[in-house]
């Protein structure tokens, strides 16, 4: 499915973010099961980039430059901001 694209919505978002906890279990079962391999490690690699990814446009409540929300069609009136993640275990 395309839950993540340059036009996006919140509740698909969403969706994408819990399928990709679901993939992150799995992988992180096979890791914890001793099943350490390149591949495995990759996979691991990539998952974690598309919840960043995910999270980040998730945290996002406009519209600005190359990505569009539904939720947020407009920019904000104030200067653009990076935005950033950080670790809440």
């Amino acid at each position: 499915r395309d839950y993540v694209g340059i036009v996006r919505r919140t509740d698909r978002l969403e969706l994408a973010l819990d399928r990709l906890n679901l993939i992150q279990n799995e992988v992180e079962g096979y890791v914890a099961e001793g099943h350490i391999t390149p591949s495995i490690i990759e996979l691991q690699n990539m998952v974690q980039t598309a919840v960043l990814v995910v999270k980040s446009a998730i945290s996002r409540h406009e519209s600005r430059g190359l990505h569009y929300t539904l939720d947020y069609p407009e920019p904000l009136e104030s200067e653009a901001h990076d935005t950033v993640l950080t670790h809440n275990p």
